[in-house]
């Protein structure tokens, strides 16, 4: 007896709960039944054919009924009054209901960032939350038309203002390698790291690099000796706090402070956008230099691929391949944009 209960009270909760077995052993059954009874009731123009009797069964339970296909006996006429007609609408009911339950379960799901991103390739990923700068980093990214259409916001926070067209990933470690993949971490295009301390932050580029060697990751950092470490670790950029810099700049050259913040926004004027420069041999810098004023911008700075330091003017004369050149534009030049300065010449920019 205890045995039958259980599984009285198993079916029971099955049955509340629309299981996807249990809704399909009912579709299945309910479709025998329904062919059997038409076929005692001489309907052969519906039981004849299992496609066709199909396609009266769908016409009929979405209460679409075109008409060519109905039964022609009495009997059959009963049978669909009595049977059919009432479970088709139950059954077509059910299934729509669980369908819409399990889009509403992924969608709500998605909206409170326990949805996984995994699969999503070149995607822009936001490791950490701050109710007032994340909004602006996005903004900026747009901005920046740097092809940041897919940006996912990895948060610990449980209070998150997720920015417009951002996709949410909850979690309660920043570098806890599974949440960083459902983040898209292992196909992302790039990274930015701001965490809420930088011991975070250095734990997080490194399980970072565990997932995807090659992105490149920007992350903020505090402590100048830190952020050194963690570049030279984890391979990533580390971006540390000029407010300092900048303060002695705005109190030594009036207006200096407000110029530097406006060519590291995106939007504002002009901004300071980077390019690699690749070909077979040494590239003219003074030929980047022209092509970059013919697209309206301006070439301030260069560094070699193989020297951590950057090159202000004058520049060297040659620029070796995978080396990097970095100018001011109202908007970010297209590698055509650049390439189509230089006369021809066999050389090809990444952006």
């Amino acid at each position: 007896m205890p045995i039958l209960q259980l599984i009285i009270s198993r079916l029971y909760q099955h049955v509340l709960e629309l299981k996807l077995w249990l809704l399909a052993t009912m579709i299945c059954a309910y479709m025998v039944i329904s062919w059997i009874l038409f076929f005692l009731a001489g309907e052969t123009g519906l039981t004849g054919n299992p496609l066709t009797f199909i396609y009266f069964a769908a016409t009929t339970a979405s209460t679409v009924g075109y008409g060519d296909l109905s039964p022609a006996t009495e009997a059959g006429r009963m049978v669909a009054a009595f049977w059919f007609f009432p479970g088709a609408l139950l059954i077509f009911s059910a299934v729509l209901g669980r369908l819409t339950g399990v889009l509403v379960e992924g969608v709500r799901r998605m909206a409170d960032g326990n949805g996984n991103y995994e699969r999503v390739q070149n995607a822009t990923v936001i490791v950490g939350y701050h109710r007032d700068k994340t909004p602006l980093m996005v903004e900026n990214l747009v901005a920046g038309q740097d092809g940041d259409d897919k940006i996912i916001l990895l948060a610990d926070s449980k209070n998150v203002e997720v920015p417009e067209g951002v996709r949410l990933i909850r979690a309660e470690r920043m570098d806890a390698l599974q949440s960083l993949r459902r983040a898209a971490i292992p196909g992302a295009q790039k990274v930015l790291v701001y965490a809420s301390s930088d011991a975070e932050t250095f734990n997080t580029c490194l399980a970072i690099r565990e997932l995807n060697d090659t992105v490149h990751v920007a992350a903020y950092f505090e402590d100048r000796d830190t952020a050194r470490r963690a570049g030279k670790l984890a391979h990533i950029e580390p971006v540390v706090s000029s407010a300092c810099e900048a303060l002695v700049r705005a109190a030594q050259d009036p207006g200096a402070g407000q110029i530097l913040m406006a060519l590291s926004t995106a939007g504002l004027g002009a901004t300071i956008y980077s390019a690699v420069v690749e070909s077979g041999a040494g590239t003219e810098t003074d030929k980047l230099e022209q092509a970059l004023s013919s697209a309206e911008g301006t070439l301030i700075a260069v560094s070699q691929p193989d020297d951590p330091d950057f090159l202000f003017r004058p520049f060297p004369k040659t620029l070796k391949t995978g080396g990097s050149i970095y100018y001011l534009a109202n908007k970010r030049l297209a590698a055509g944009e650049i390439e189509k300065g230089l006369g021809g010449a066999d050389v090809r920019i990444t952006v």
